[in-house]
């Protein structure tokens, strides 16, 4: 599925065979095929930004959240939204149709559904390709940057801990204790290389910072672990987008 490359690749996946490398703070799996690349943790992070750690904004999970909302006019869809810290985020990933002159009626060479399945948009969101990144989110949102990622990992206690206190605390396989106190909720919608994959298990997230000229820096979340990753997928691949307002 995943091969070291480069620096370090990594996946995410339920197969034992995988074999996971450790280096200092860095992780990654090794497999058969390049998908992403990682960077992985960066503990050093906290202390260039000096980020203040913000309380949970619920302290059990039966707490209801304190959800704002986004009303996206472009198709009627509503959002919900969460503060944390100092932004302001979509508690949802996007789920805009976002299609070119040559679209199909549901699915279209810049975003999909997983699986090609409406039911998948409804739930998780839709995957799109880097062509159209930067256009999809609403007015008065965009696409976060890898720094604007780090801000929000910061302010939940680090990297470290980072897919521990921003996962949904349902929805997953293997679920890990998690209580889902910031009310950011990522599902594990997978992600798609050349098929689609990783539903259940993971989750990847554009962002708006390139890596090189031929590949975007991305987020991943992975309920087995508590860390975030932080790495690279080449333009090919389509992936979930969280949007952050302006």
């Amino acid at each position: 599925m995943f091969a070291l490359s480069l620096a370090f690749l990594f996946a995410c996946s339920d197969d034992d065979s995988d074999t996971f490398l450790v280096r200092g703070d860095y992780r990654s799996y090794q497999d058969d095929e390049d998908d992403f690349s990682s960077s992985s943790v960066n503990s050093s992070s906290s202390s260039k930004r000096n980020v203040a750690l913000v309380e949970p904004l619920r302290q059990n999970p039966d707490e209801d959240c304190d959800y704002g909302s986004l009303i996206d006019k472009r198709d009627g869809q509503v959002y919900k939204t969460v503060v944390i810290g100092e932004q302001t985020w979509m508690a949802e990933n996007l789920n805009y149709a976002y299609l070119l002159p040559d679209s199909l009626r549901h699915f279209d060479s810049a975003s999909a559904c997983y699986n090609d399945s409406l039911e998948y948009c409804d739930k998780y969101g839709r995957l799109y390709s880097f062509d159209v990144i930067e256009k999809v989110c609403p007015d008065g949102w965009h696409l976060p940057s890898m720094d604007e990622w780090e801000v929000l990992f910061d302010a939940v206690g680090g990297i470290n801990v980072a897919s521990e206190k921003l996962i949904s605390s349902y929805g997953w396989k293997n679920q890990s204790d998690v209580d889902d106190g910031y009310c950011f909720s990522v599902l594990p919608g997978g992600y798609r290389p050349s098929v689609f994959d990783d539903l259940g298990v993971g989750e990847g997230l554009w962002t708006s910072t390139w890596y090189d000229s031929d590949a975007i820096k991305n987020v991943y979340f992975y309920n087995k672990y508590s860390y975030a990753y932080e790495g690279y997928t080449p333009f090919e691949k389509m992936l979930y987008i969280r949007c952050v307002k302006d």
